[in-house]
């Protein structure tokens, strides 16, 4: 069944969107009008994306597969100061393989990259469309097992309590987790997850940080409840502005959103 998007799908940047604002995610989902440019940030995330799966897929750290593609996209798009953005990348990457190996017991590699593509319970054949950074498995000194579903983020200094504590971006790993263990048929209990921050302006040596994510019951039901929500809204066709997220919003002040 296609949604009012015309797929038969729905991922978690889409939802985000619509849990942010129900006018956005109709002009930038449903009418196909998109007006995100493309930034120096985003590159350099894609490349500490790309050496951190390399890294947890052969447990060696080749800072080329960040540095090609700052040499590819800085070129592309004129971004500037690329050997400060490659310094900066240098710094962040050295600190990963130590990072893990501290955060993480005995830590295996399981996946990289993996897609959802799952059922939604009681939604009509509607999936959910996502792919997972990293998955390792981590065996303590007793022998007990933990799978951790793992989102690199990249940020300046680190996030503040608030963002940390926030069940808007936790709900990203909630659901991942959720969908992954309904995948593999893998107990929750034995599925830990969180967001590995790596900073661009922080210390050599203290450039990466593990946010863990606490999925309970309580916490489940309400990233259920709001693709509920969003699914019921689109076919609804409801799409209101939320005044209180256009700050930072690329259609603010246009002419699909004056």
């Amino acid at each position: 069944m296609l949604l009012p998007t015309n797929k038969p799908h729905i991922s978690f940047s889409e939802i985000n969107e619509w849990n942010k604002c129900t006018f956005k995610h109709k002009l930038k989902y449903i009418d196909g009008i998109n007006l995100s440019t493309r930034s120096v940030y985003l590159d350099f995330g894609i490349a500490i994306h790309a050496a951190c799966e390399n890294f947890l897929k052969t447990k060696n750290m080749d800072i080329s597969f960040a540095t090609n593609i700052i040499d590819e996209a800085w070129a592309a798009h004129d971004f500037p100061d690329k050997q400060n953005w490659i310094e900066i990348a240098e710094g962040i990457l050295n600190d990963v393989p130590t990072f893990f190996d501290d955060t993480f017991e005995n830590w295996e590699f399981v996946s990289a990259e993996e897609m959802l593509y799952e059922n939604i319970a009681n939604k009509d054949d509607v999936k959910f469309k996502g792919y997972i950074d990293g998955i390792i498995k981590s065996v303590d000194s007793s022998g007990k097992e933990k799978y951790w579903i793992v989102d690199y983020k990249t940020c300046s200094w680190g996030w503040p309590r608030h963002k940390k504590q926030s069940f808007e971006v936790a709900m990203q790993l909630i659901l991942y987790k959720n969908f992954w263990s309904q995948k593999h048929n893998i107990p929750l209990k034995d599925i830990k997850c969180g967001f590995i921050l790596c900073k661009r302006a922080g210390k050599n040596g203290k450039r990466c940080e593990l946010v863990p994510v606490s999925v309970g019951d309580i916490t489940t039901k309400k990233a259920f409840k709001v693709i509920s929500n969003m699914l019921s809204g689109m076919h609804r066709g409801i799409a209101i502005k939320n005044r209180e997220s256009c700050k930072w919003c690329e259609y603010k002040d246009t002419q699909h959103c004056p």
